[in-house]
């Protein structure tokens, strides 16, 4: 086996990551004139267009939600169909509950077996019109059942446009305890956190292998892996899907996240969605629909799976439990390539340490992306342009690790034993990796499944090259689109990648084989950080988000704007048009520091009410209380809170109790307890609870979108480059009570 000269190794490096950039990324959009099976970006753009209207938010309860659904309806009744409306209260495990109206369409199959379920949220963050998340969605799934309409299948297929996601996935909440919810068996969910990008199948149910076998493989242009369900399940985000898991029904997930910076923005608009990233998220959902169409869902089968996409071209997977078994033969693959090209079969204990360069290439990202932080590159978690940190990122990582590499060949002595070692030590930490987290190992056993395979059966000029583009085929599309889902905090990892690439060719060792790469490299960190540093920085079209929230207490003789900069920074403008501080202790029930706030004059707003309706002491000591909230002006929003939720038992909202508390961020002893209802009528709402004998301390609220006038001129000294996010810019009103 020949070494491979650095200046080739790193050239088939980059053509590599090329190619993976280009099949990562979505496919180009149709156009209106698509065979009528086929899914159009045009046609989606199109309806999302007439849906989206004026693009005014679309809180539950508002006008502007209530006008969307209208054109909803419309749309539903355009494609044929008869639309059914659910309305009702629902109320999420954290304690926001809202009144709702969800929106059903069924597309008959030709049996009575269990329906596809495919759904969207209808409502949108009171920031920002909400076109990609979840208007896009919407607009998907109406072009997507228009295609399915054209051919008749086997399973009937639900479209559910669910109301309240974004207040706490509340329409599906509604939507799982109706009698239509019994008649699902498998789900397709669709979201999106960004405008741009690839759509991600991202999550799946418990036991997925026959979602893999029978659906995910039939996705046109994939790009998933188990390793996106395994990090996304550790993370503290939900969606619908959430909710349907929880009542044991098989789902899966799909999003798109890039251009992060215009989540729950203005920017969240019908412009800046991109067309390819519409077309991505209907063939996908498109596809999985079809497949389980015709799939029999009455009995899914049990198990889990090991599964990733190559180069978007198609997804292989294994059967989880067989793991272990996967990285056995791996390893001996690697092994028995070593002992046929004339070595030994079992390791010297040199080649069972792991090959260093991939964590030289590790900590060396660590070191850049803390280098670029401190200069500023990173005022806020995401960024416009990324991939100017992310090239600095690489060509760190790969400068730290050519040295190591270069003494790794130097001390294995040729390029065969290079090659044992970096394979040996790949196979063994691909097996270290399956007994700790089987759904991630296929990064480096798969890998070394070619290796050894090519080793074995293919000539000496073709088996180095073709586990090397095996690895980078499994590691650089994940490396690319990383920082899009963690923000800089993923550049040690795109550099790690990168490293673990490299270090699968045995490069030429010699001094100044390395010396002018070195020196190229050298000068693309300091290029492309010099461009994050001018690049990355918020625009008006990816802005900071920086929320106002005019705040008054009842009793104190002024209001307080508070603000919240992303970056932590006020800036100048904002800073000379307000007498903001620091303010711990703004919110009285939250303990940590408060974000910066400026002196008000009092709204003369009217402050929320609070009476007791009844109260009647239980047996063991502790009282059942009845409560009505009411705002005198109307507020979309009420709100009771308990500094200390200690005690606070059986909450019941309007008669309905709160569900169990199955999300993931699962609030820990001694925080607040802050319950919520949107869309409360004039007369206010119901609330039900055990509290303790002792009376307790908590607080009333009611909330409008928007400042008061007193704060229009600071809200607009805030630059194009800071936009409100969230709920948006609001007004807060609230009083302390004894209970």
């Amino acid at each position: 086996m020949r070494a491979v000269r650095l200046p080739t190794a790193l050239l088939a490096l980059l053509a590599l990551a090329a190619v993976c950039a280009w099949r990562s990324s979505p496919p180009s959009p149709r156009g209106a004139d698509a065979a009528a099976t086929e899914f159009s970006a045009a046609r989606a753009a199109e309806v999302l267009g007439r849906l989206l209207g004026d693009g005014a938010p679309r809180t539950p309860g508002s006008p502007a939600h209530a006008a969307f659904r209208e054109r909803l309806l419309d749309e539903v009744r355009r494609l044929g169909l008869t639309p059914d409306v659910d309305e009702g209260l629902a109320c999420a495990p954290h304690g926001s509950c809202a009144r709702l109206v969800n929106v059903l369409a069924e597309l008959p199959g030709t049996t009575g077996g269990p329906a596809v379920l495919l759904t969207a949220h209808t409502d949108s963050v009171g920031a920002g019109p909400g076109a990609s998340d979840d208007g896009s969605g919407v607009a998907v799934l109406l072009e997507a059942a228009r295609a399915l309409l054209a051919a008749p299948r086997r399973n009937p297929v639900l479209l559910l446009f669910d109301d309240g996601e974004e207040d706490g996935l509340l329409g599906a909440e509604l939507f799982a305890r109706s009698p239509r919810a019994r008649s699902v068996g498998a789900v397709v969910n669709l979201e999106a956190r960004g405008t741009t990008g690839p759509s991600l199948l991202f999550e799946t149910s418990a036991d997925n292998a026959w979602l893999v076998r029978r659906a995910v493989s039939r996705l046109p242009r994939p790009v998933t892996s188990s390793l996106f369900a395994f990090v996304y399940d550790r993370l503290p985000n939900d969606t619908d899907l959430t909710v349907y898991k929880r009542e044991g029904l098989a789902g899966l997930n799909l999003a798109f996240i890039g251009s992060a910076a215009r989540y729950h923005t203005r920017e969240d608009s019908l412009a800046n969605l991109s067309r390819a990233s519409l077309q991505h998220q209907g063939e996908n959902v498109l596809a999985l629909a079809r497949a389980l169409a015709e799939t029999d869902l009455r009995e899914p089968p049990s198990g889990r799976a090991v599964f990733f996409s190559v180069a978007g071209a198609f997804v292989l997977a294994w059967p989880l439990p067989a793991a272990p078994a996967f990285a056995l033969l791996a390893l001996l693959l690697v092994r028995l390539a070593c002992l046929r090209r004339g070595g030994r079969f079992l390791p010297r204990i040199r080649a069972l340490v792991p090959f260093l360069a991939p964590f030289a290439a590790a900590l060396s990202g660590v070191l850049a992306w803390q280098l670029l932080r401190a200069l500023g590159a990173f005022p806020v978690t995401f960024v416009p342009r990324p991939w100017a940190s992310l090239a600095a990122a690489v060509a760190a990582g790969l400068l730290a690790a050519l040295p190591v590499l270069s003494a790794e060949a130097r001390r294995a002595g040729d390029a065969a034993a290079s090659w044992e070692r970096a394979w040996t030590s790949t196979a063994l930490l691909g097996l270290v990796l399956t007994l700790a987290w089987p759904e991630t190992s296929y990064l480096l056993v798969a890998p070394a499944l070619v290796a050894g395979g090519a080793r074995l059966a293919l000539p000496e000029p073709v088996s180095p090259w073709l586990p090397f583009a095996a690895s980078g085929l499994v590691l650089l599309p994940l490396a690319l689109f990383l920082p899009d889902a963690l923000g800089p905090a993923a550049l040690p990892v795109v550099a790690a990648a990168f490293g673990i690439v490299l270090a699968t060719l045995p490069v030429d060792s010699t001094r100044g084989a390395w010396r002018r790469p070195v020196g190229v490299l050298a000068a693309l960190f300091v290029a492309a950080s010099a461009a994050a540093l001018a690049l990355s920085k918020p625009t008006p079209d990816e802005p900071e988000h920086g929320t106002m929230i005019a705040v008054e207490e009842e009793g104190r003789p002024e209001a307080r704007l508070a603000y919240s900069p992303a970056s932590g920074r006020l800036h100048p403008a904002v800073a000379a048009a307000g007498r903001f501080e620091k303010a711990p202790g703004l919110y009285p029930w939250a303990s940590k520091a408060s974000p910066f706030a400026a002196p008000l004059p009092s709204t003369s707003l009217a402050f929320p009410e609070l009476s007791i309706v009844d109260s009647a002491p239980l047996p063991d000591g502790r009282r059942r209380v009845r409560l009505r909230l009411a705002s005198a002006r109307r507020a979309p929003r009420l709100g009771l809170v308990f500094p200390d939720a200690a005690g606070v038992e059986e909450i019941r909202v309007e008669g309905h109790p709160l569900p169990p508390p199955y999300l993931r961020r699962t609030p820990t002893s001694g925080r607040p307890l802050r319950l919520s209802v949107r869309g409360a009528p004039p007369e206010g709402f119901v609330l039900e609870l055990t509290l303790p004998a002792t009376p307790r301390e908590a607080f009333v609220l009611d909330e409008t979108p928007g400042l008061p006038p007193s704060a229009t001129t600071i809200g607009r000294s805030r630059p194009a480059t800071v936009a409100p996010s969230n709920g948006g810019d609001a007004t807060l009103l609230f009083r302390k009570v004894s209970l």
